[in-house]
């Protein structure tokens, strides 16, 4: 009995040898992830809260507004940033194990085959964006790759930025673009039977560049040197004949501290530009037309304004201010003001006069306050200011609400001076309203939680 227990022992002791399985790729810790972009962090960071997110994605999440935690939701005592100097060790560690990762002509090649695989496609450019980061000084290298074949490689790399990946690969696209959008300038200026479709290309990967959050200020101003330092005419024509994505462009040049004076006036006096920016606002209600003529106002200031009055902005811009986003619809209307603080502007106001007001009184609460300011002294140079213009007042007076709107703005939070300036205009609309008999002597208003003035 004692040597049959002792031989089952010795069975269970001398097992055979479990065959060896190889994954074939170490599996990502989850606590490597960025709980944002849900990809391997490349620069993690705490907040004071704990949580650790890459740099890139909390600092855009923090750029945007927000002061909480998006993790735990928690409110932030301090948006400082700490750098989780041993969670970045390990993961490097982690990288090592993992199989080398492709040349950029291999990634360029496995982008190009990707048609109809999101993943494979952002695996590619996950790929290439790793290899332009600063730590890794290879930069030259993705550069020379994309340039090789640009016909090919920035279409590619454009459709997957405009495609559904997520916020943080779309980025590294166009960060990928940036290193060689200097090299598609000459498409701007080239004469060819080719031309439309390489410019279309060029301007779309320029204006990606210059208006992505992810892009580096140093890529942005190499990009905007190049452009400038050539034929610069040609740059310009070619940029508004692109239509809004061009406008996009035309706008980052005159609002960048690279160009000098004498270039940003040289822009600016062209005299094919406010005619063609008022014609892409008509047809394409782009706020990007609408903050380059602001740029180019405030570069040549009173010949820049006359210009925009003479090309027919007023009725463009009273169009873009009942309708564009509320950024643009806010610049729309201090380009109004603009335009108000001349005698041709004055008058080409009065000429629509029902338009402008009609646009100016819906939109006047649903702005911010700056907005709101400029809604108000738009009217007062139209109304009020050297005697004002009848028609105006008339079609302020017209206007449904216009005395309770122009109430809620001065008992809210401006400034004295458009609060004086509201005061003036409740005055005159209030006079024009009993002149044509549209009210009683008494007050009479459907905004019923303000006081009368």
């Amino acid at each position: 009995m004692d040597a049959l227990v002792a031989g089952q022992q010795a069975r269970r002791r001398i097992r055979p040898p479990e065959p060896l399985v190889m994954a074939a790729s170490p599996t990502t810790p989850a606590a490597f992830k960025c709980p944002i972009s849900l990809e391997v962090m490349r620069s993690p960071v705490s907040l004071p809260t704990g949580a650790t997110y890459d740099r890139a994605s909390i600092q855009r999440w923090l750029d945007s507004g927000h002061r909480t935690c998006p993790a735990t939701r928690l409110p932030l005592a301090s948006t400082d940033l700490v750098p989780n100097l041993l969670l970045r060790r390990l993961i490097h560690l982690h990288a090592a194990t993992l199989p080398p990762s492709p040349s950029p002509e291999e990634a360029l090649s496995q982008l190009a085959a990707s048609h109809g695989e999101p993943a494979a496609a952002e695996k590619a450019v996950r790929s290439l964006a790793a290899k332009i980061a600063p730590e890794k000084g290879k930069q030259a290298s993705v550069a020379s790759a994309v340039a090789a074949d640009l016909d090919s490689t920035v279409p590619a790399l454009l459709s997957f930025a405009k495609g559904g990946a997520g916020t943080d690969a779309r980025v590294d696209a166009v960060r990928i673009l940036a290193t060689v959008a200097p090299e598609m300038v000459p498409y701007l200026t080239r004469d060819g039977t080719e031309k439309r479709g390489r410019v279309k290309m060029a301007v779309e990967a320029m204006a990606a560049v210059l208006s992505a959050g992810g892009v580096s200020e140093d890529a942005k101003k190499a990009l905007i040197t190049v452009l400038v330092a050539g034929d610069l005419g040609r740059v310009v024509a070619t940029l508004l004949a692109a239509g809004p994505t061009g406008v996009v462009v035309l706008e980052a040049i005159l609002t960048s501290p690279v160009p000098d004076a004498d270039v940003k006036t040289a822009i600016a006096d062209r005299s094919e530009l406010f005619p063609d920016l008022v014609r892409i606002l008509k047809e394409a209600a782009s706020p990007a037309a609408i903050l380059c003529m602001a740029a180019a106002v405030q570069v040549r200031g009173r010949p820049a304004r006359a210009s925009m009055v003479r090309a027919g902005g007023v009725p463009a811009l009273a169009l873009a201010v009942a309708a564009a986003p509320t950024a643009a619809a806010e610049s729309a209307l201090m380009l109004l003001v603009e335009a108000a603080r001349c005698s041709d502007g004055k008058a080409a106001i009065a000429d629509d006069a029902a338009e402008v007001a009609a646009a100016v009184m819906g939109r006047m609460i649903r702005v911010g306050q700056m907005g709101r300011e400029a809604a108000v002294a738009l009217l007062w140079l139209s109304c009020c200011a050297g005697g004002g213009d009848r028609k105006m007042r008339e079609a302020l007076a017209a206007a449904p609400e216009a005395v309770g709107k122009l109430l809620v703005v001065m008992q809210g939070d401006c400034s004295p001076a458009t609060s004086r300036m509201a005061g003036e205009l409740l005055r005159a609309v209030r006079m024009e309203q009993e002149r044509k008999g549209m009210v009683s002597s008494s007050y009479d208003s459907r905004t019923i939680h303000v006081m009368p003035y």
